[in-house]
């Protein structure tokens, strides 16, 4: 970490409302993601333009101090992003993030009104207008997080559904185990079964709860709602790269999938599809049983 003096959050944003009360393309500003309260200078703006596309270059350079990282999110994930959207993510030698997402006013109302068609973990919820060159925009200010509270109940149909799909992915993670094709293997865990470990989660949690629950960005609230031993038991489902333990692992991810899964079938008074777990579970057995077929 640098020894250079860090900057306040008074002198971060005079300066991003300096740069932007001299471009005359910027009309609005609004600082975002202003909550949890980061242990690292981090701040985050929407910049309302009327000619986003000036923005695709880099325009920003060390403007706000001598800048070490330039990353383009927009061009990396464009889906991730409304339509013509250009997101400067820069981080500083003193160690100050500054990320800069320019939009035009139609874009940034989506956003604000919660329209997009995909749940963005990576972008905060909480909104402050600081600047309005023309009032152009409502009154923006929402400081209470709400994008990651999770309430939600399965159908009959997601919850079976969603079962179904837990055992084929662990099914391929242990092909991928078995055949020793460690990239796949823990790409299947650590992705595909992991997020369908997760959504049970998740069901669980709330309807443990009886209200909404905050998970937290990339569910981060994880640990403290889910219990000591519950979330010792998640750990187990994380392996170090060696098979012996991504075996162990396999068995945490099922113990785990099974105590919850059956809490939430009764919950939501389903039935729990026993005999699909114990013939998979069989079947995956014989298939470690016939390594020579892999």
């Amino acid at each position: 970490m640098s020894n250079e003096r860090k900057r306040t959050e008074k002198e971060v944003i005079e300066a991003v409302l300096d740069y932007a009360g001299k471009d005359e393309s910027v009309r609005a500003v609004i600082r975002t993601n202003l909550l949890p309260k980061r242990e690292y200078d981090y701040y985050n703006f929407c910049f309302v333009a009327d000619d986003p596309e000036k923005y695709d270059s880099d325009v920003f350079g060390n403007y706000f101090g001598e800048r070490i990282l330039l990353y383009r999110g927009d061009r990396n994930y464009p889906e991730l992003f409304p339509d013509n959207t250009k997101a400067h993510l820069m981080v500083y030698r003193d160690g100050t993030t500054i990320a800069i997402n320019v939009m035009g006013k139609d874009a940034f109302l989506v956003r604000y009104n919660r329209e997009q068609n995909h749940e963005n973990v990576w972008i905060g919820d909480t909104y402050l207008k600081i600047l309005d060159k023309d009032n152009m925009l409502p009154e923006i200010e929402r400081l209470d997080e709400k994008q990651t509270w999770f309430a939600g109940t399965p159908s009959e149909e997601e919850f079976s559904g969603t079962n179904n799909e837990f055992w084929w992915v662990l099914k391929t993670f242990a092909e991928y185990t078995l055949r020793k094709e460690l990239p796949s293997a823990m790409f299947y865990l650590n992705m595909a079964v992991r997020d369908l470990l997760n959504r049970m989660i998740r069901w669980y949690l709330f309807l443990r709860a009886g209200q909404p629950v905050d998970m937290g960005i990339l569910d981060c609230n994880m640990e403290k709602l889910l219990g000591r031993e519950l979330f010792s038991l998640y750990k187990e489902t994380y392996p170090a790269a060696d098979y012996e333990q991504i075996w162990k692992a396999f068995d945490a991810v099922v113990r785990l999938w099974t105590t919850i899964g059956k809490d939430v079938a009764e919950s939501c008074g389903y039935v729990y599809p026993v005999d699909t777990g114990k013939n998979m579970l069989d079947l995956i057995g014989s298939m470690k049983g016939n390594i020579n077929g892999f």
